[in-house]
């Protein structure tokens, strides 16, 4: 086994799918749903098993286009997260259809993350089909593990915040995403994004 393919596939199948898996177990600590994880392995299956299996012809799909999209989406749904935190905080009851549209923001979400994970580890492949097929393997446990343990904490979490932060979650995973299409940015411009957005949200809740 080449440690290095290993570590390689591991190390990226963790970080984009532990995004899916934090966007789930929020989903579930709002709307107390099971589906959400079931709806992200969905996702996740859905862009990485293909890719596993006839990994060459990733290159072709169109994956800015497709980036741009679900950027579009999780602004929707950002916003809805927003309104429905500001009526948990007043009182109001939330609309039915929220849990819905929730669900396929967290698949839409777990696709695009698939999808990303998969071009990096099928450009592994070549190198050691093996070793970068076993580093997802090990990836996907490694990520029930982190899943469970941040259910544990998410769960304590009163659901208005929990609201709040999810809100800002999309909205930077939307930003980045279309930033990245349009400017090649880095990874690393997350973490001012979603400070940004997380006093934002805090500052307009108020409001």
């Amino acid at each position: 086994m080449d440690v290095a393919i290993f570590l390689a596939a591991m190390g990226i199948s963790i970080l984009e799918m532990t995004e899916a898996s934090a966007i789930a177990v929020i989903f579930y600590g709002i709307y107390h749903t099971s589906k959400s994880y079931l709806y992200a392995v969905a996702g996740v299956a859905t862009s990485l098993i293909p890719a596993l299996i006839a990994g060459k012809f990733l290159v072709l799909i169109p994956l800015d286009y497709i980036a741009i999209v679900a950027a579009v989406i999780l602004f929707y749904f950002s916003q809805k997260l927003f309104r429905s935190a500001r009526r948990s905080i007043k009182g109001t009851r939330r609309k039915k259809e929220e849990k819905e549209e929730g669900l396929i923001t967290v698949y839409t979400v777990s696709v695009v993350e698939g999808l990303e994970a998969s071009l990096v580890v099928v450009g592994l492949m070549p190198f050691g089909y093996f070793s970068a097929l076993s580093g997802v393997g090990v990836a996907v446990f490694a990520v029930i593990a982190l899943t469970y343990a941040m259910k544990e904490r998410v769960m304590k979490i009163r659901v208005p915040q929990l609201k709040l932060f999810l809100s800002a979650l999309l909205a930077t995973i939307g930003t980045f995403w279309l930033l990245e299409v349009g400017l090649g940015l880095s990874e690393i411009f997350t973490i001012p994004i979603f400070l940004f957005y997380i006093l934002l949200t805090q500052v307009l809740v108020r409001i």
